[in-house]
């Protein structure tokens, strides 16, 4: 029986590759009639029918297998399909009010959400939020190895990924090309350009056949100024993942997992800093340690005369503050926001524990704390030079 089975739907297969239209229905259909839980034959069932011109019958194989979709907890899948019904049969009642009505009808009956936050774009939208949003995506197919988008590049669109697994990667100083992470089915990207200049800061490629869900930021401006709190649920993620990019790129933080990662982004606390703030004062007893996710702050420290020795100036993804928690004396210098920042700070207690849970973040940080003090004793130095020629002079 298994055989027979697996016969039907071989040929019915080989009958689709071949074009063989009218060969391919009846095969599948008989397959599907025996296995209707096998979604993927259902879905060539209604793309045959679209091709021999039934139209009719088209959409409604499409409008029951995206039904069957959020049945089984595949929101993404019935989002595809719903697209193909408006493709193929633009007149159609509204899909995407049926889809939202059903899946928000499954999250509140189905204990376990599993299958649902998967998706953290839509797990916490309402049904009418949800039902805007479906409305206005579009969907793309890429194939395996062609560039999504490229780091530099103009963009304003934000992309969920129905179907795939793409990479992430960025440049780095020198030319270097540094992986990020990779992103499966219900994650989203994009959010970069989407929320900041409007150009792509990171690079994305598809490492399988994928299918994107696309919107732009003109469409979801539409959808906001009804349904506000979508914005918010954006934002939220956008800010997690802006500190995984921070936390990958640092020279402290990257050689950890994307999960070790977030552990320690937990523990991370986003202050938003006025300009002109001081953060600390040389001999200061150290509390926390800084990370920059945007704004510039100043580091300097003082002569023996009283007189303002510049260090340095660090801007978006810098980490300062960490010498002193690390050989445990008291600030070295002092640091004063330039302009209005936004700091990530990790305290004393929280990195402590850190250390003890990631023990290589330890001799990575002694090694970048050994380099910035070379360097502030290297500019301490020339500094002194300089006020000897004044004295001569």
């Amino acid at each position: 029986m298994n055989k027979k089975k697996a016969s039907l739907k071989e040929e019915a297969q080989q009958a689709f590759s071949r074009g063989e239209w009218g060969k391919a229905l009846e095969r599948f259909q008989k397959h599907c009639a025996q296995n209707p839980k096998d979604l993927r034959s259902r879905l060539k069932v209604a793309e045959v029918l679209e091709r021999l011109g039934r139209k009719k019958e088209a959409a409604q194989a499409y409008q029951q297998l995206a039904e069957a979709y959020i049945q089984d907890g595949f929101l993404l899948q019935a989002i595809s399909i719903n697209k193909m019904i408006l493709r193929i049969a633009p007149s159609s009642e509204d899909v995407s009010a049926r889809l939202a009505q059903l899946y928000t009808e499954k999250v509140h009956k189905t204990k376990s959400l599993r299958s649902f936050q998967r998706i953290p774009l839509f797990s916490e939208l309402k049904e009418q939020e949800l039902q805007s949003l479906l409305g206005h995506l579009q969907v793309k197919k890429i194939q395996k190895g062609i560039p999504i988008c490229r780091e530099g590049e103009n963009g304003d669109s934000l992309f969920v990924i129905g179907r795939g697994e793409v990479a992430i990667t960025k440049q780095m100083p020198g030319g270097k090309e540094v992986w990020i992470r990779n992103l499966r089915e219900g994650d989203f990207f994009g959010e970069f350009a989407f929320f900041t200049d409007q150009k792509r800061h990171a690079s994305v490629k598809a490492v399988t056949d994928c299918e994107i869900l696309q919107i732009s930021r003109t469409e979801l401006g539409r959808i906001v100024k009804t349904y506000p709190r979508v914005m918010e649920v954006l934002q939220n993620l956008f800010r997690e993942r802006v500190l995984d990019l921070f936390l990958a790129l640092s020279p402290l933080f990257s050689s950890l997992t994307s999960v070790d990662r977030k552990e320690i982004f937990n523990r991370f606390r986003l202050l938003k800093v006025p300009a002109g703030t001081l953060l600390f004062k040389e001999r200061e007893t150290p509390k926390s340690l800084y990370m920059i996710k945007s704004g510039e702050v100043e580091i300097f420290t003082q002569n023996h005369q009283g007189k303002k020795v510049y260090l340095s100036t660090l801007k978006t993804g810098n980490l300062f503050g960490e010498i002193s928690l690390l050989i445990n004396k008291p600030r070295t210098a002092y640091a004063k926001t330039t302009r209005s920042s936004e700091l990530l700070e990790l305290t004393k207690e929280d990195l402590e524990a850190c250390l003890l849970q990631f023990p290589n973040l330890r001799s990575a940080l002694e090694e970048l704390s050994l380099k910035r003090l070379t360097r502030t004793k290297e500019i301490l130095s020339q500094n002194e030079v300089e006020m000897a020629r004044e004295v001569m002079v």
